[in-house]
């Protein structure tokens, strides 16, 4: 007995597999034909309205949805530039001689008047030798008074009163230049402007250049940007722009272009052109960095939110609401968009004023499903609310 085992063990083995096998196989059939087929029922039951998912057409439960009405938007040709702030009239406090600084009348910071004055530097020389000149002047200016009545009375020659004329207008010109002297030694605000760091002190020893402080007026802020050869017919005088800068990320600061140079650099094909920007608050410093946005050819052109467009390779396409047998359905409709800035799209064809188009819910809805508009969330919703398609 053990001999046939072990000569047909194998054979027997696979004998009982097979039979297992085709046990669990009878016993299967008899479970699908007690039950008559329940799970392929139950997915068919799952997709209601004949197995039509949301995208079938026609029918089903209205899909919630935003829509914008087509309005008219104004829209310009946008032209964006970096230039640098410059104060509107800037200079550097320096002496026009070499001496030391006996007092400086300003403090870091301060506004001041055209005309008032800023430094003064030693003079106690000068002082001197002007009234020492002044004083020639005065008895050279009595002699040419006696002189001229001398003259008019007929005992004085006309040589003789020539002559002291001559001494009497050389010692007004000592005067006057002993007064200029004095002069140069006293510095003043050739404008109003707001005086920056003062980088000196009183008792310095000063030669011309060197800086005491510096001088701007920033009522109006003069920036400088260039723009290539091509877009010289964007910027002409009087166009507006819109400049920001990083240190005040919240704010917009509106001018105008002054200026556009009459030269193109040849290097560079660039041009630089120069506006003016009101800071009547002194918020703008001169060197600042800022970005401008150009807005020239402005012009009223049907709009709508960017967010309700759909680009496809084909072109764009959006969902129009429309009328349908008493409830609102939606159609797929191309259109020819132009400029798109700000979060608008200029509509060039395809639409027209007063329709509606869905902005949000587009994934989600197909041509001629019926959908329900709602009413658009509050601004404390918005805050929260994700912004999708």
């Amino acid at each position: 007995m053990v001999g046939l085992f072990r000569r047909f063990g194998f054979a027997a083995v696979v004998v009982v597999g097979l039979a297992l096998m085709l046990l669990v196989v009878v016993g299967k059939s008899a479970t699908d034909a007690v039950f008559g087929g329940a799970g392929a029922g139950a997915s068919v039951s799952a997709a209601p309205g004949g197995g039509r998912g949301p995208g079938g057409g026609g029918g089903g439960q209205a899909a919630p949805v935003l829509a914008a009405s087509v309005a008219m938007h104004t829209f310009t040709d946008g032209l964006q530039a970096i230039g640098t702030a410059q104060a509107r009239e800037s200079i550097v406090l320096t002496p026009k001689i070499a001496d030391t600084i006996r007092r400086i009348r300003f403090e870091s910071g301060d506004r001041v008047r055209a005309g008032q004055v800023l430094v003064e530097m030693s003079s106690v020389e000068q002082a001197a030798d002007l009234a020492a000149v002044n004083a020639s002047n005065a008895a050279a200016q009595e002699d040419l008074r006696r002189y001229q009545e001398l003259f008019d009375r007929g005992f004085a020659s006309q040589a003789r009163l020539d002559s002291v004329r001559a001494a009497a207008d050389a010692a007004q010109a000592r005067a006057n230049a002993g007064a200029s002297r004095i002069a140069d030694r006293t510095i003043r605000a050739p404008f109003a402007g707001v005086v920056g760091l003062r980088t000196a002190s009183p008792g310095q020893y000063m030669r011309p250049g060197d800086q005491i402080g510096t001088l701007d007026d920033v009522s109006e802020i003069k920036l400088d940007f260039t723009v290539t050869e091509t877009q010289l017919s964007r910027v002409v005088a009087g166009v507006e722009l819109v400049a920001h800068t990083s240190a005040y990320p919240d704010r917009s600061f509106t001018g105008a272009i002054a200026n556009v140079d009459s030269r193109v650099d040849p290097a560079t094909r660039t041009v630089r052109v120069r506006a003016i920007l009101p800071n009547a608050d002194g918020t703008l410093r001169p060197g600042m960095l800022m970005t401008v946005d150009v807005r020239s050819n402005p012009r009223e052109a049907l709009a709508i939110p960017e967010i309700a467009i759909l680009d496809q390779i084909d072109g764009a396409y959006v969902y129009r609401v429309v009328e349908h047998e008493g409830s609102q359905t939606v159609e797929r409709l191309q259109i020819r968009t132009g400029q798109r800035s700000g979060g608008m799209a200029e509509v060039l064809e395809g639409l027209n004023a007063g329709d509606q188009v869905i902005t949000e819910g587009v994934q989600s809805v197909r041509p001629g499903q019926p959908v329900q508009l709602s009413a658009p969330p509050s601004a404390a919703e918005g805050a929260l609310r994700p912004r999708g398609r």
